[in-house]
């Protein structure tokens, strides 16, 4: 039975469908259809709640149309869920590192959702600053955790597994009427569609062990995705596979770059300031980073020369990132000096070490460490 409602008021409960689909999967998705006859859905208009197995949807389209004599209805339902893909939710700053329900709850603060069930336990840290849906961070959360996302009314749920974690036999030959079977190399997946003798009691996320020796088919596998008619699930299209939540660099990929960058610039400066640099050519005692500055294509540094007087000298340096956001190199794009300095003429940066080179051709090299951050904790040049 489907309960639509407008606002909190029960408008009318269907008992009876032409046709209905659930289609719901692992990343999030999920959708309710159904047609019936023009004549039971006078009262049915978009934005009202279609409430189904404790679960609502909100109705976003409502088509009618002849179908031979007939005069149907078809609507399609998403989950409330979706509504936070509205502008009204969009956030454009995000800072939080501690308990992932407490997160969860802080993500979702201002919607009409809630914090249900979440598995995780341990800190996390997720950063965004620049506008996205709040839908799109909420998903974006639930895969820096590794989680899967669960629906419960107006809660969410992070689970660490949904579904059986023992491996349910699926098909034996005698519960299976029909059953036909394709694989996607594209997207590591395999959708079968499977027709029940018997009613099959399955889930999004169950592990599974398909066998059909007809068609050669014995495989331990995981539903990624489930499709059945609610009124009559005898009838299930599953499509099985590997499944690893995805995550985007695209919400902090700008201040993940220049974070790194000033990060490890200011942790190098703090390192030199701590040192004593001996620069025989100039009698140089030591030289300190005195600021440091990071825009979209440069960073700029001042440094702070000893030299009886105090001395500042200027540079600007260009840098290049991989995908991830990861520094690969920094080069010297400009200088000016109040002093006739030993200029760097490139700095190349791996996971490990900073290979530098002069101008005078002279080269030095230092590894370094970092923390669980990828902040910079320890500098030391590499010898000989």
């Amino acid at each position: 039975m489907i309960d639509i409602y407008a606002g909190n008021t029960l408008i009318q409960s269907i008992r009876k469908v032409m046709t209905a689909n659930v289609r719901e999967t692992l990343e999030g998705e999920f959708t309710l259809s159904f047609t019936v006859l023009a004549k039971s859905a006078l009262a049915l208009k978009t934005k009202q709640l279609a409430k189904l197995n404790n679960q609502y949807f909100e109705i976003v389209q409502i088509a009618k149309s002849l179908q031979g004599s007939l005069p149907v209805c078809s609507v399609t339902c998403e989950h409330v869920s979706y509504i936070l893909n509205d502008e009204i939710f969009n956030i454009d700053a995000f800072d939080f590192t501690g308990a992932p329900a407490a997160g969860l709850n802080q993500l979702l603060s201002g919607t009409p959702f809630s914090a249900g069930t979440v598995d995780f336990t341990e800190s996390c840290t997720m950063k965004i600053n620049q506008e996205v849906s709040r839908r799109a961070a909420l998903m974006q959360y639930i895969a820096i955790l590794g989680g899967e996302i669960e629906y419960d009314g107006y809660k969410i749920n992070i689970r660490k597994h949904r579904g059986s974690s023992d491996y349910q036999l699926v098909m034996g030959s005698k519960n299976v009427t029909n059953v036909a079977v394709s694989h996607d190399s594209r997207e590591n997946a395999s959708s079968y569609d499977i027709s029940f003798f018997k009613l099959m009691s399955l889930a999004v996320g169950d592990n599974v062990h398909i066998v059909f020796k007809p068609l050669g088919i014995d495989v331990k596998t995981r539903i990624i995705s489930l499709e059945y008619n609610p009124f009559y699930r005898y009838d299930i299209r599953v499509e099985v596979g590997r499944y690893k939540p995805s995550i985007s660099d695209t919400f902090y990929r700008i201040e993940s770059s220049m974070s790194k960058v000033e990060s490890s610039l200011t942790d190098v400066g703090s390192s030199v300031e701590g040192l004593q640099f001996k620069m025989d050519q100039l009698g140089v005692s030591y030289t300190i980073v005195k600021s440091l500055s990071v825009d979209a294509g440069f960073i700029n540094v001042t440094y702070e020369v000893e030299k009886g007087d105090t001395h500042q000298y200027h540079a600007k340096y260009n840098y290049t990132t991989d995908s991830n956001g990861r520094i690969t190199s920094i080069t010297l794009e400009d200088i000016f000096s109040e002093l006739l300095l030993k200029e760097v003429s490139t700095l190349l940066v791996d996971t490990s070490r900073f290979e530098i080179t002069y101008v005078d051709g002279e080269k030095a090299s230092y590894t370094y460490t970092t923390d669980s951050s990828g902040r910079i904790t320890g500098i030391k040049k590499v010898v000989g």
